[in-house]
Order: C-alpha cells, then sequence, then structure tokens
C-alpha cells in the first residue's frame, strides 16, 4: 500500500468517525426529545402552547428521523468496513457485509430470547381466577373471536406486579402456551451488551422481527425494574439509552397486531412514572388467599402418595397464610423428601418378594417370618431401595420449619401501591 493510499485511508476513516459521533449525539438528542413529547402527551408535563394533535404529529416525525439516524448510521460502519481492501490479502483484513453481520445478529438475539413455554394451559395454574380471565381477553379472545372487539381497542402491553414467587411467570408461559404465540423471554442476559449502543440494537432487532413476522408473539421481560428505573442524577448514559429505546418501541406497540408486550416486577415502585404510566393495563398478582392455597396444595400432590384427609386439609391452609405459591411448593416438597432422608438412619430393612428393600416396621422385626437384614443403605444393590409413602404427618412436620418468603411489611407496601 502506497504513503497516499494510506493517507487517503487514514483522512476517510476520521470523516466516518467524525459523522458517527455527530449522527450518535443528534440521534441521543432526538430521542430525549420523544420521551419528552411522550411524557407531554401522557400528562406528566405542562402542556405548551402549540396543541395535542400537534404533538402527536411531531411525535411521529420524532421516531421516523430516529429509524433515519440508525439506518444512516449502519452505511456509515458498512463503509467503513469496506476501508483497507487492497489486493495484498496479507496487509488487509476482510471485508465484512454490514447487512450479513446485521442478520447474524438478528438471527442470535431471536434466538437467545425464544423459549418453549413449560406450562401448557391455563389450568396448570392454581387460583388467579380473575387474572386469568383478564389475561385470556386480552391475548386469546381478540384473535380467536374477533367480531367481539370491533371499535373496541385492546391493550397490548401488561404489567404484571407483586411479591415473588406468586406465579407470574408461569401466567406469561401458559398465556403463550393457549395462544399458540412465539415467546421471546427477555433478561439482562440476553440483551445487555459490553459494546456502546448493541443493547439497544438488540431491543431494536427483537421488536422488528416480531412487527414484520405473520406468527402471532409475545415478548415477555421479567425484572423490569432492572432495565426502567426511576431516573436519577447517577443513572448512565447506556441505561437512559436502553429505556429510550424501550418507551419508543412500547409507544408504536399498540400498531402491531401481532404481538404483545408483559413485563413483570417484584418493585413496581422503583420503575420510571414514564415508563408505567405507557402500561394500559397493570394487574396485581397477589398472595394466594385460603381457597387458593387450598388449590395449590391439591395441585402440588396430586400426583403423590401423600394421603391427606379432609380434617387436616384446613389446618394447613390456616398455617400457610402469607405464604406464596413458590412457598407452598417448596412446602410439599419438603414432605416429600422426608421418607427419603429418613433411608440415610435406615440399618433394618426387609427384603420384599418383588426384590425391593423398604425400611422394617416393629412388627415385621417381631415376625419370624418376615426376611430381614441389617445394612446401610449404602451397602445395599443401586436401584433396589423403595421409602415408605409420605402421608399427612410429614406435611403437618414440614409447616414448622417452613416459613413465608415475603414480609408483612412487603405485603402492605403493595397494597398501598396497589391502591393508588
Amino acid at each position: 500500500m502506497s504513503t497516499n493510499q494510506a493517507s487517503a485511508e487514514n483522512q476517510s476513516e476520521n470523516e466516518i468517525s467524525q459523522h458517527e459521533q455527530d449522527l450518535q449525539t443528534i440521534l441521543e438528542e432526538i430521542q430525549n426529545c420523544h420521551v419528552k413529547i411522550c411524557n407531554i402527551l401522557h400528562g406528566e408535563e405542562e402542556v405548551p402552547a402549540c396543541g395535542y394533535w400537534d404533538l402527536v404529529q411531531l411525535q411521529e416525525q420524532m421516531v421516523h428521523f430516529v429509524e433515519l439516524v440508525i439506518h444512516k448510521l449502519d452505511y456509515l460502519k458498512s463503509q467503513r468496513s469496506k476501508i483497507g481492501n487492497v489486493d495484498n490479502t496479507s496487509h488487509s483484513a476482510p471485508v465484512v457485509d454490514a447487512s450479513s453481520k446485521e442478520s447474524e445478529d438478528v438471527q442470535k438475539i431471536i434466538q437467545q430470547t425464544t423459549e418453549i413455554p413449560r406450562v401448557k394451559s391455563m389450568e396448570e395454574i392454581a387460583g388467579l381466577w380473575e387474572v386469568k380471565k383478564v389475561m385470556t381477553s386480552l391475548a386469546i379472545l381478540p384473535r380467536s373471536q374477533p367480531q367481539l372487539f370491533v371499535n373496541h381497542k385492546v391493550s397490548k402491553s401488561i404489567l404484571l406486579y407483586g411479591p415473588p414467587g406468586t406465579g407470574k411467570t408461569r401466567l406469561v408461559h401458559a398465556l403463550a402456551s393457549e395462544a399458540n404465540a412465539v415467546l421471546h423471554s427477555v433478561s439482562s442476559s440476553n440483551i445487555l451488551s459490553a459494546y456502546v449502543g448493541q443493547s439497544e440494537r438488540n431491543l431494536k432487532y427483537l421488536f422488528e422481527h416480531m412487527r414484520t413476522t405473520n406468527k402471532f408473539s409475545v415478548l415477555f421481560i421479567d425484572e423490569i425494574d432492572g432495565f426502567c428505573r426511576r431516573r436519577n442524577a447517577a443513572e448512565q448514559d447506556h441505561s437512559r439509552r436502553l429505556k429510550t429505546e424501550l418507551m419508543c418501541h412500547l409507544s408504536k406497540m399498540e400498531e402491531n397486531p401481532n404481538a404483545m408486550l408483559i413485563c413483570a416486577t417484584n418493585c413496581p415502585w422503583d420503575l420510571d412514572t414514564a415508563f408505567l404510566r405507557r402500561f394500559h393495563k397493570r394487574l396485581y398478582i397477589p398472595l394466594p388467599g385460603p381457597s387458593e392455597r387450598h388449590a395449590l396444595l391439591k395441585l402440588f400432590t396430586q400426583q403423590t402418595s401423600l394421603e391427606i384427609v379432609s380434617s387436616s386439609w384446613q389446618f394447613i391452609v390456616e398455617k400457610t397464610a402469607g405464604f406464596s405459591g413458590s412457598d407452598i411448593y417448596n412446602l410439599v416438597q419438603e414432605a416429600l423428601s422426608i421418607p427419603i432422608l429418613e433411608l440415610q438412619d435406615t440399618s433394618v430393612w426387609k427384603h420384599c418378594t418383588d426384590g425391593f428393600y423398604e425400611p422394617a416396621t416393629c412388627e415385621c422385626i417381631k415376625d419370624s417370618e418376615c426376611l430381614t437384614i441389617f445394612s446401610k443403605i449404602k451397602y445395599l444393590p443401586p436401584c433396589s431401595v423403595r421409602a415408605r409413602p409420605p402421608n399427612a404427618e410429614d406435611l403437618l412436620m414440614t409447616i414448622h420449619r417452613i416459613k413465608p418468603t415475603v414480609s408483612a411489611e412487603e405485603i402492605k407496601k403493595f397494597e398501598e401501591f396497589n391502591v393508588n
């Protein structure tokens, strides 16, 4: 490569870098202006002298300009990749097709976020009857019975909030299954990037994919408070840009008939006020009441050998007040493990006719016809031990060891937020 060629390439690269910096600054200013306009439209800032619909038109123009700037930035990056493409391959780097690279990034983020729903239907979720009805009316009925929603605007964004372990994620998976939707689950691990601007592009790729596909999609963002906390002086630039990008796409969700956004949080009071107002439907997922705890206990024990008489149910329901669905699940699993833990201390075994070994009862030890052996479980043949069936006493014993994970102070905080 000649000196003149090298000098020309350096100059071109410097010019492109300057253009990129200028465009990035313009893009940030446009996005900030767009957010401010959205806040005015939602009543969060004083409306200026111009008319309301003037602001609506200006907001649409801002969205258009943002897309143009992003497109121009991508073009400049593609031009940068062509600099230094000389015939001498030993001194030049291979040229990367920008459109091909972007296509790879799109496919990567789609694959990383796509999940197979783990819950097959709403029937697998005990309780939360009113919440399930609302979610079904928003996501399923408009597609299966569209005539019911003529001249009726259906919300495309839902915020689920409540204590941890109350079934918010399971609700989303069940809804995606019943709606036969593609489920995209977003978390900090598959969206956030160490590269400047990449996190925003990841979000843009995902929303654009949902806008162009013919398949109904559900985008689920769990722990949304990690992305969109209240504004403060210490907020970093990358966090502000990501929040702005998400707000821009959220404003356009209503225009997409084949997509729904569902966010979940355990800390709704930490959410940015402007972001919170974007959700037309906010559903409180509380701790289960007595009837729901009863249904959860029956659900978690229905395929086990727990034999609980009806008189025990009421006692257990009363003792589990303040338990979340996750707490009740852990309670049942702990009770099911008690017979297995007992095997560690067993030294006298009954050798059954089918070849299995069971802990010998006192009656069996006294019975001369009962074949017993003395051994520790680790010395018995593999796959030859059978535990006793769990019973109601195991569940009652476990109640005294398992404590609710949500405090009374936290419950009060959720209830106050729900009222306000």
